[in-house]
């Protein structure tokens, strides 16, 4: 539990980022979406250049508290600080140096997430050498993501509680930094007694890292999966918001409802996905949640506003369902395929390939809702600073549905062509863990 407690504040980040941040730049401080979309997508790539850096600093890193565990308390700090920055610009009235000033706070935010995230995903394949032990540390991982959920998606209620406008926001933001402060604060001292690994220098040139990392076929398949999944996820979220306000007419009360509805759900059936990982294998459960979810996604494209309120509910319920499965059993191959790369190499780089995980999420992360705000700018979306009521144009709705329904549907489809293919089983590492890791060449000269 203790670690599973970082994920919290990390959580509360993306979810606000993902969802109501790009709501409160087009609508609130007058960016236009197209503008909005490339500080997301800057920012983002930013991230993404940093984490492989992260990665082998943390690797090469040798404390008191461990090579990983101090990242965590330095990440959250930043985050916690970057957070508060973006919700809380100053009264700009020359618009180059608002987006200017966005851009600075959004560099600082992923700085702090990238210096907290890649070594925490590094942490479980040190931790423990189980197979399904590393289900049950992703697990609570889960836990702690969706409460971090749940509190992001509370932002909706609280900032229209707080009067819907730029002064809710920056409340909002200051009562969310607080919050990723304490969380990576607890995960630093609980984290205290885990195993760790020790750095083991070895004589590799750059090239040959590169090579057997690409090699490492378990993980790259899994990351062409996450990567479609974290897509699509990324497009539906950044669009979430306006298809349940503009398109399917509900008030933020009832997009928080439908949110929070969601993620309750999810930290409902994480036991049965456990149970099911165990019987049936991480890979199996893990193509049918990822089947399950993209068939559900696929009904938005016939929802409209005159449908009942249950029915946005129930596709709540089974899309929380899904989305367990999901979220647990992804994170849970990845110590596996981290643990296969020693085995074959003998290289102690676990940060590193951890990073490689990190990115694929920054790179969904960034192409997402960049991808999504820029098909509201083609198709005409209207900005605005008086919230979400300006009507918008029918090929706005059209785009809006797009990134809801149609495009989520097939990346997560496509995801199952690369799971399918994913051959690391339990009994496989343990053949490997029986002989001495494979030769690996040495660079010439």
């Amino acid at each position: 539990m203790n670690f599973g407690a970082g994920a919290m504040g990390m959580a509360v980040i993306l979810n606000t980022m993902g969802g109501v941040f790009a709501p409160f730049m087009t609508n609130f401080l007058g960016i236009g979406a197209g503008a909005a979309a490339t500080l997301l997508l800057v920012s983002k790539l930013y991230d993404m250049v940093t984490d492989p850096l992260m990665g082998v600093i943390s690797d090469r890193t040798t404390t008191r508290w461990g090579r990983r565990r101090p990242f965590l308390m330095l990440g959250g700090v930043a985050s916690a600080i970057g957070l508060t920055l973006v919700f809380n610009p100053p009264a700009i009235g020359n618009q180059a140096w608002l987006i200017a000033y966005v851009l600075g706070s959004l560099l600082v935010i992923y700085t702090g997430y990238t210096l907290f995230n890649v070594p925490y995903l590094t942490m479980p394949a040190e931790m423990t050498s189980s197979y399904h032990e590393r289900t049950t540390l992703m697990s609570y991982r889960v836990v702690f993501l969706n409460i971090g959920a749940l509190i992001a998606v509370s932002s909706f209620a609280l900032v229209q509680w707080l009067g819907n406008d730029r002064a809710a926001h920056g409340t909002m933001g200051w009562a969310f930094a607080i919050l990723i402060f304490l969380g990576s604060t607890y995960c630093f001292f609980g984290t205290a007694p885990a195993r760790q690994t020790v750095r083991k220098e070895h004589a590799y040139s750059i090239g040959t890292q590169v090579r057997t990392a690409v090699e490492n076929r378990p993980l790259m398949l899994l990351l062409s999966a996450k990567f479609c999944q974290l897509l699509g996820v990324s497009l539906s979220t950044a669009t979430g918001v306006y298809f349940k306000v503009v398109v399917l007419g509900l008030s933020y009360q009832l997009t928080t409802l439908y949110l929070y509805t969601s993620s309750l759900v999810i930290l409902a059936v994480i036991p049965a996905w456990n149970m099911a990982s165990r019987r049936y294998g991480k890979r199996l459960a893990y193509m049918a949640a990822t089947a399950g979810y993209a068939l559900v996604t696929l009904t938005w494209l016939l929802a409209t506003a005159d449908d009942p309120l249950s029915y946005i509910f129930i596709r709540a319920v089974l899309l929380g369902i899904f989305a367990a499965g999901i979220l647990v059993m992804g994170p849970a191959l990845l110590p596996d395929a981290v643990e296969y790369d020693y085995l074959k190499t003998g290289m102690r780089r676990e940060g590193t390939l951890s990073s490689f995980y990190s990115t694929v999420e920054k790179l969904a992360f960034a192409i997402g809702p960049a991808l999504a705000l820029y098909f509201l700018s083609w198709f005409g979306y209207q900005a605005g600073t008086d919230g979400l009521e300006i009507e918008q144009p029918q090929t706005a709705i059209i785009a809006i549905y797009m990134g809801a329904g149609l495009t989520p549907a097939a990346l997560n489809a496509l995801s199952l062509v690369f799971l399918f293919k994913y051959d690391l089983s339990e009994d496989r590492l343990n053949a490997l863990r029986g002989r001495p890791p494979d030769s690996v060449p040495r660079p010439s000269g």
